[in-house]
């Protein structure tokens, strides 16, 4: 069942022709700070955005973090200083680029009608831009800038991964608790918007600037749509979406909120972390390879966790215990990477779920792993 709709910006909600607008914003950026700082970042920009696109970096950092330690050294200056340098250009020189872009005519529309219709809204921009150009955009399309009004808004504060990669989209399910087969991705970009999406499991409608009419015809039939089964290109990107879904929810929680229990019953942010970390390395991974070096095993069910009241905490830092699950996840991600499409297929048999496959155990721990997102984000107030 359909539970969310993704919707590219630019080019989709907005009409922003791209190679005018990164020549426009390349050369305001050139400008800009050669007259305040006397330096050009353009070609760093340039090589910073490949890199905050390719997938291969550090998921614990946020794309705006990886953006500004690549340019700290052009400015020669601490990064703080260098994130206010961006901020003041946002507010005084990104405005000036509007002309360049074109109002969507049934954008604002679009996003009613979506809503009304009982669906999430998610504006799924590549993150690259902080939040006050997004702010920006929004209304530049026609749309309000309050963020308020959407399920979410990905900016480059908050994502760890970027288009084209898949993980984008994981990060963005592992956010909302949403699986792939619940969301249709709206966009105008045959990489960034279909393939992308599509490898991960999610449902695609083309729709650019142009084409908004026919995206009303689509509309009525999202109740229509099928589930999906997984595939194995589809697993990566969501467990490491599930990671940087992670560690956006946590890296600036105050300390003393990971011991606490805002609800009976309810287990605190430690022993969520803890718990996932406990069963990546004693349950998941050693599951998938015990299917992957036996002929058709049993596989028990574990038996039930603790409750919040006899769970003894992993470590006494939260922020240790995200990066203890980094570490187990990349150990499961090398053992998935050296699989052969035949040993995805292996059986096995659940005391559970019954006739069973790798594939569908592996997916299971990307279910797993929004199931605890989803509480973690409830426990901290962020979610409904």
């Amino acid at each position: 069942m359909i539970k969310a709709v993704f919707f590219d910006l630019d080019d989709t909600l907005l009409g922003n022709p791209t190679d005018s607008f990164i020549r426009g914003y390349l050369g305001s950026l050139t400008t800009y700070f050669m007259a305040r700082c006397g330096v050009d970042p353009s070609p760093t920009i340039r090589t910073a955005i490949p890199l905050i696109a390719s997938g291969k970096r550090d998921a614990y950092t946020s794309n705006l973090d990886l953006f500004l330690t690549q340019l700290q050294p052009v400015f020669d200056r601490p990064v703080d200083e260098v994130r206010d340098l961006f901020e003041a250009f946002y507010a005084e020189e990104y405005p000036k680029l509007q002309p360049i872009t074109q109002r969507g005519a049934r954008s604002a529309e679009i996003i009613d009608r979506t809503r009304g219709a009982g669906y999430k809204v998610v504006i799924a921009t590549n993150p690259l831009y902080p939040e006050s150009a997004l702010r920006q955009r929004l209304m530049w399309a026609g749309l309000t800038p309050d963020f308020a009004a959407y399920d979410l808004v990905t900016t480059a504060e908050m994502m760890h991964f970027a288009k084209p990669n898949p993980a984008y989209y994981g990060e963005i399910l592992g956010r909302l608790g949403l699986e792939p087969d619940e969301v249709v991705m709206v966009g105008d970009h045959p990489l960034n918007d279909h393939a992308a999406a599509s490898a991960i499991g999610i449902h695609t409608i083309t729709m650019d600037v142009t084409q908004h009419d026919s995206y009303f015809t689509h509309l009525p039939r999202f109740g229509d749509y099928l589930p999906t089964d997984p595939t194995p290109q589809a697993i990566a990107p969501q467990w490491m979406g599930n990671l940087g879904a992670l560690v956006g929810q946590t890296i600036d929680m105050p300390a003393h909120f990971w011991g606490q229990h805002p609800f009976d019953g309810e287990w605190s942010p430690m022993q969520v972390v803890c718990h996932l970390l406990e069963h990546e390395a004693t349950v998941h991974r050693p599951r998938l390879e015990r299917i992957q070096a036996e002929d058709n095993p049993f596989i028990a069910e574990p038996p039930p966790p603790p409750g919040p009241d006899n769970f003894p905490p992993c470590d006494t830092d939260g922020n240790a215990a995200v990066r203890a699950f980094f570490a187990a996840r990349k150990q499961t991600l090398a053992f998935i990477k050296g699989l052969s499409d035949e040993d995805w297929q292996r059986s096995a048999r659940h005391s559970i779920f019954g006739p069973t496959t790798l594939l569908e155990m592996a997916h299971f721990t990307a279910q797993h792993d929004r199931l605890h997102l989803r509480q973690l984000c409830q426990t901290i107030g962020g979610c409904e």
